[in-house]
Order: C-alpha cells, then structure tokens, then sequence
C-alpha cells in the first residue's frame, strides 16, 4: 500500500506539473507581451489547452474517487446517442486536430433512442479521445474513427485509433486504476481514464469493453441500452 501511495504521488505530481508549466509559461508571455506578437492567439490557445488537461486530470481524480464510494455519477434518460456524440465529436475536433489527429465520424442513418446521461457520455468520449491521442504519438498519419451503430439489442459507441494497439498481456487488467500502457514512461498519465470511463459505463446501464485484436490499433466499445 506504501508503494501504491508513493507511486500515485509521484505519478500524479509529474501529471499536474506539466500541464502548470506550461500555464505559466505562456500566461507570463502573454501578460509581458514576450515572444512573437503574431502567435499570440496561439498562445491563448495553448493556455486554453493546458488549462482542459489540468481539469480533465483533477476531473478523473475526483470522480473516480466518488464512484468507488458508491456515489451516483449519471442519470440516465432517453436521448438521440448518434446526435449528442456528433456535438461532442465537434467540440474535440480542434483540440485534436491542433494535435496533429484526423478525427472521422460514422453514424449509421437509422439510430434509435438509447438510454444514457449525456454528461457521462462526454466524459468517456474524452477519455478515450485522449488516450487515443497519446498513443498515435509514434505513428506518422494519426487518426481516430468514432462510429455509432447496433449492436445485438443495444447500440454501440466506437472509438479506434492506427496506434501500436494494447498487448495481450494488458487486455484483462486493463481497466484497473493505474494500470499503464508499456510505453508509460513516454506517455503522459495516471491510469485513471479508462477505469473511470467503465464505471460511468457501468452507472448508465452500459459496458466499456476493449476489442480484442492483436497487431496496430485500438478500439475501445461503449454498449448502452436501448430507450425503453
């Protein structure tokens, strides 16, 4: 339990710091008017992007915290699953896209209601957007392909990357708390997105599984139930 508790430190001391530095940095240029004049809504939007993954990283620290005391993190209702993903697929697409991601969207034209919490939904799409974006690091032509479909009696919320895919050997203990990636100490993060991700899955009535495929590439699935 010691080295659990020095490792989250460490780990989640290296996590926030990032992400403050460069806060810093570019807020004190602005505010000095240092650095090229004409960069400097490029250097808003780097402030507007540290300051999103600062909070996506308190955001997960929080609610996984909640969750694994019992806390009620979604309420579900019917909606339209293939609209409220497209809106949430337009508001990530420049922060991805800045990062170098191409990000395709696929729904299928006859999508029935589903049960689900429209917060949540975003909150798992952004985990599995950002892993994807850290793990397309090496590959020269990153994408993401995000597609609602059927799936048996329940619909199905995909999200792929051309990344290096997850190894055999992650797949069982893969949504476990701090579980990483072998790449983990070149790639940023504390292991909590993908946990968090299936148990707001699990607070919908829904599951968040892996797609078991060996070679490049990951794709993560999110079933919800129909609307009743």
């Amino acid at each position: 339990l010691a080295r659990q508790r020095a490792h989250f430190a460490a780990a989640a001391a290296h996590e926030l710091r990032t992400p403050i530095a460069g806060l810093q940095l570019h807020a004190e240029m602005l505010a000095e008017g240092l650095g090229d004049p004409g960069q400097r809504a490029h250097y808003a939007a780097i402030v507007s992007s540290e300051a999103a993954r600062l909070g996506r990283v308190v955001a997960n620290m929080l609610d996984l915290s909640r969750l694994e005391r019992g806390a009620q993190l979604a309420h579900p209702a019917p909606g339209e699953l293939g609209e409220a993903v497209a809106r949430f697929i337009d508001r990530a697409r420049p922060r991805l896209e800045d990062a170098g991601v191409v990000v395709e969207l696929a729904l299928e034209p006859d999508r029935p209601t589903a049960t689900f919490d429209p917060d949540a939904l975003h909150q798992i799409l952004d985990n599995l957007l950002d892993n994807a974006e850290k793990h397309t690091r090496s590959v020269a032509e990153r994408r993401v392909r995000v597609s609602v479909r059927r799936s048996g009696d329940r619909l199905a919320v995909e999200v792929r990357d051309n990344g290096p895919g997850v190894p055999r050997t992650l797949r069982r203990e893969l949504f476990r708390p701090f579980t990483r990636h072998a790449e983990a100490p070149r790639t940023p993060g504390l292991g909590l997105g993908l946990a968090l991700a299936r148990g707001l899955a699990r607070a919908q009535g829904g599951e968040l599984t892996t797609v078991a495929e060996d070679g490049p590439g990951a794709a993560f699935v999110l079933h919800l139930p129909p609307a009743r």
